[in-house]
């Protein structure tokens, strides 16, 4: 079959090749914008709405806000094709409505041999008369790869684009109540080496911390996971700061030279993107920290924002070990990974940052953190890091009262104590000290969940995902909190949009699992439980959502199986008492699952926060052994 071929200008969109050139060169141009680009050029003269395009592209059932996706596609279309936006020659924006294919096209058809036949000229590339929006996406023919292509491109932008959907949907607009929001984009790292980004990231990091502290009731700051998403990015400031819902934007440059550093620092007001200030600094590696709380200061000033009393007066930041910062910046930059692997080389980096530097505050609440999330990840005993966590995390206090991160690692502690009332007042401490910080928001959510408050556990998230909505914890917490509310079919929801960010997310499709569960659909649980151990294998707790899952669905034999599978676990690696509690009540061996939950009790295990919410745990509230339980971890049955 020949190619189809539409020859515009200097250039050839060649549909059967998919490719766009230029003379004997073919272009780079994404999934997306060769899609889009298509389409126009199909419609040539043609109006082609946004809606058209959304419906093209990603279908009509799409979950997504796509905005963004089709703006980026568009510049990019303009980057290749060299179009000038306010002068075009190609594509041509039609304001508020969408856009139109300009420039005389004529189709060819290549034959085998490479010879061409001018098939139509100049206006249409095979285009009907007129475009219509309610036809379904073609799946064979004439754009056979459109299906594949509208999934791989999803994938490609949902990164973005799904943190759109969900802040317009359930996250309340920002108030014109002179709370000023605040984006700092992802330091440039103009070493040229990319080993050397951990630097770079840290630094952003720091920033963020300094300027969330700065003045709580008149400034939020964008977190760090939503903020990375766009290093690197092309996109125009009023691009992020429409996505973003910010009123300034800091961009930052850092160029490293052994233990010196000269960092470029510029504000935008994204009103009318004016650069309102900007300058350099030269410093050393150890004054990063006193560096930032500078420029953090500096931006106050320009931003007209009156200072906290806790930054009002000058700077108490002492200087900081060359290398116990260089080690803390590394351990942040592991932490951030998410992984038990990055948590394992977090603790090591923490480490060697506190033996470079003992009254080193921040190390401390990293390490401490580290810890504690090891234990929620079933990857370290509850004994052996749980107190290992309370040390790091009390020392972190005492080191610098001030510092949110140590609250919360803190109040984290506290949880494993049962030591609910302390575990509030350290998260409220921490969320007083700085409101942008989403994860002390995270965990505060879940406690407040353990003591059965859903409506300020859901409130609370909701804090945490308006500063930073495109964190995957934060996105499968939101999932956590509807499931322990009992609401299944908004958890479902959710957790559809949280997989649009990343697919492969083990801690989504666990929550999902256990949602589809409570709602009876078994098959779909089975499957969210297979997709946990594919992304960590052999993990009790992928084995445990799967065996959880087989033994509610009927398939006990299958069940006992992979309960098997686990008991061999136990015996080389920890695995949680409250795991086996689970699954044998799924197999309706109540004595068996209740001794386990003493065990897990002896174990001090932190999964039991959730007895007094738990739906699995429903067949056992009747059972006074039960009912004791909880009253010992003090909660109220």
């Amino acid at each position: 079959m020949p190619s189809r071929v539409a020859r515009f200008a200097e250039f050839e969109l060649d549909s059967g090749r998919y490719q766009l050139r230029r003379g004997d060169r073919v272009l780079k141009l994404e999934k997306i914008p060769m899609e889009i680009l298509t389409l126009l050029v199909e419609s040539n003269g043609q109006l082609v709405t946004r809606d058209q395009i959304i419906e093209r592209i990603w279908g009509k059932n799409v979950f997504l806000d796509t905005e963004h996706g089709i703006n980026t596609a568009i510049r990019k279309i303009r980057q290749a094709l060299g179009d000038d936006p306010e002068q075009p020659r190609f594509v041509q924006t039609v304001t508020g409505k969408g856009y139109r294919f300009i420039a005389p096209t004529i189709e060819i058809s290549e034959r085998g041999n490479g010879s061409a036949i001018t098939t139509a000229h100049p206006s249409t590339f095979d285009a009907p008369s007129a475009i219509d929006s309610s036809a379904p996406l073609p799946q064979k023919g004439r754009w056979p790869r459109f299906a594949m292509l509208a999934v791989a491109a999803g994938l490609t932008f949902a990164f973005f684009v799904a943190y759109l959907g969900w802040r317009r949907a359930h996250i309340a607009p920002l108030s014109n109540t002179g709370h000023v929001m605040l984006a700092v984009l992802p330091f440039e790292n103009l070493s040229g080496n990319p080993s050397e980004d951990y630097f770079s990231d840290g630094l952003t990091e720091e920033l963020i911390t300094q300027l969330g502290a700065l003045s709580p009731d008149q400034l939020g700051v964008i977190a760090r996971t939503t903020s990375k998403a766009y290093k690197r990015t092309s996109e125009s400031v009023q691009q992020i700061a429409r996505e973003l819902g910010v009123d300034y934007i800091i961009e930052s440059s850092v160029r490293r030279d052994g233990d010196l550093m000269r960092i470029s620092v510029q504000l935008i007001r994204t009103g009318d993107q004016v650069h309102v200030w900007a300058h350099s600094y030269d410093r050393q590696i150890s004054h990063s920290i006193a560096l930032q709380e500078e420029v953090a200061r500096a931006v106050a000033e320009q931003i007209k924002i009156k200072l906290s009393l806790a930054h009002g007066g000058p700077s108490g930041l002492r200087p900081l070990n060359p290398q116990a910062n260089e080690a803390y910046l590394r351990g942040r930059y592991f932490w951030n990974q998410f992984t038990v692997a990055g948590y394992g080389k977090a603790i090591a980096y923490f480490q060697q940052a506190i033996d470079r530097d003992p009254s080193f505050a921040e190390a401390y609440s990293g390490l401490a953190e580290s810890y504690y999330l090891l234990v929620v990840t079933d990857a370290m005993s509850p004994q052996e890091g749980e107190s290992k966590a309370l040390e790091a995390a009390r020392k972190a206090v005492a080191l610098d009262e001030g510092l949110a991160e140590s609250h919360n690692a803190l109040g984290n502690a506290m949880l494993g104590l049962y030591d609910w009332s302390r575990a509030e007042a350290e998260f409220k401490r921490a969320v007083e000290l700085n409101p942008s910080y989403s994860t002390e928001h995270r965990f505060y959510a879940a406690l407040l969940v353990t003591l059965k408050r859903h409506e300020e556990a859901w409130e609370q998230i909701n804090q945490a995902m308006r500063t930073d909505p495109l964190s995957l914890p934060n996105n499968a917490e939101v999932v956590r909190t509807l499931y322990y509310a009992r609401d299944y079919d908004r958890a479902t929801d959710q957790a559809k949009k949280a997989l649009q960010l990343e697919p492969d997310y083990y801690r989504t499709h666990f929550w999902l699992a256990r949602v589809y569960a409570q709602k009876g659909m078994y098959g779909e649980a089975i499957a969210e439980s297979e997709k946990v151990l594919q992304a960590m294998p052999d993990s009790s707790v992928g084995l445990t959502e799967l065996a959880y899952s087989l033994a509610v669905g009927s398939r006990q034999p299958e069940a006992r199986k992979v309960l098997q599978r686990l008991e061999q676990k136990s015996k080389r690696d920890f695995v949680p008492a409250y795991n086996f509690a689970v699954i044998h009540v799924a197999l309706r061996e109540q004595d068996k699952a209740l001794y386990y939950l003493q065990k897990a009790y002896q174990e001090r295990d932190w999964a039991l926060m959730v007895l007094a919410v738990e739906p699995r745990l429903d067949p056992l509230r009747s059972d006074p052994r039960f009912q004791e339980l909880v009253r010992k971890v003090g909660l109220q049955p």
